[in-house]
This record gives structure tokens, sequence and C-alpha cells, in this order.
């Protein structure tokens, strides 16, 4: 193997572990189905080791990435039958907040940072609530404590994101996740 495959292995890999995460949850606001996200990031990164091989330059890879996972969750949203419009709007919206300079200092990072620091039963109500979407009592029902319980931990991992985020990142972080419904 060629020491140029090698170092182009390592630097996928580690755009790979970078990215993955925060791409998964961007794609999961379009298909809304967390497994369907990770299959749509697993496709695109699969296309993208192609294009990355074959020397293609991009700009920067990480908002080719971005742009990749939007465009293949509008293509399975039309595949499915479902209206394109809303998440046209929704994907050009993300865009645009997210759209950084470097790669670095991403908000998305600081998003996501922020979300795995939070306390372990504060992470997992707020991932259950706000990422996948589930029913405070079916949370409550899943972890054996009571509706109150879910509220509480909720109400603190949103206090603890307000104190580690500053004020454009939260209300960023509150236009991203679907919180109040």
């Amino acid at each position: 193997m060629s020491s140029e495959l090698v170092h182009k292995e390592k630097l996928f890999v580690e755009l790979f572990n970078k990215n993955y995460k925060a791409l998964c949850l961007y794609a999961v606001r379009f298909c809304g189905d967390f497994s369907e996200a990770e299959d749509i990031v697993q496709d695109v990164f699969v296309r993208f080791w192609d294009i990355f091989q074959e020397g293609t330059e991009t700009m920067s890879a990480r908002s080719y990435l971005y742009r990749m996972v939007r465009n293949a969750c509008i293509d399975l949203s039309r595949a499915k039958k479902y209206d394109t419009v809303d998440i046209n709007s929704l994907a050009d919206q993300l865009e645009y907040f997210f759209h950084t300079e470097s790669e670095e200092d991403s908000t998305m990072d600081k998003l996501l940072e922020a979300i795995e620091a939070l306390p372990e039963k504060c992470r997992y109500v707020f991932v259950a609530i706000c990422v996948d979407n589930k029913k405070y009592k079916e949370v409550a029902d899943e972890m054996h404590v009571s509706l109150n319980t879910i509220k509480t931990q909720l109400s603190r991992s949103l206090k603890l994101l307000r104190e580690s985020l500053n004020k454009e990142d939260f209300k960023l972080f509150l236009t991203f996740f679907t919180i109040f419904e």
C-alpha cells in the first residue's frame, strides 16, 4: 500500500470520526428517523471516499459533506413521495445557520459538545425527546420514572445548555431542535 493511500485513509478516518455524529443529527432533522439518518450518512461517506480517492479537490470537505447529506435526504424524501417544499426550506435555513468559515470553530460542534457535556440522565432525556421525538410519557416508561422527573430532567438539560452556550448559539439550538410541540 502506498504511503499516499495510507495518508488519505488516515485523513478520511479523521474526517469521519470528527463529523459522523453531527451529520447524523443534521440528517435526522430531515428524515425524522435516526437509523435512516445513519444509513444516509454512511452512504454519503462511501460516495465521498470515492471522490476523495480520485483526488477531486473540494474547498471544504465539511461543507461538501453537509451538502451531500442534505441532497441525499431530499432525494430520499422525493422517493418516498413526501412534500419537499418544507424540506428544501428547512435545508436552506440550516445551511445558512451551520455554514462555517472555519472547521474547528463550528457552531454544530459547539452544540454537540454542549449536549455531550450534559449529565447522563439529562442527556438521555434530552436526546430521547428532542432528537428522537419521543413523548414524555414514553421516556418516563423507558426509564421507570415519573412524568414530572422527565420534565425536570429536560428542564435541567435546557438550563445547562443555556448556561454553556452563548446567547446566539442557544437561539440557534432552539431553532434546530424541536423542543416544544
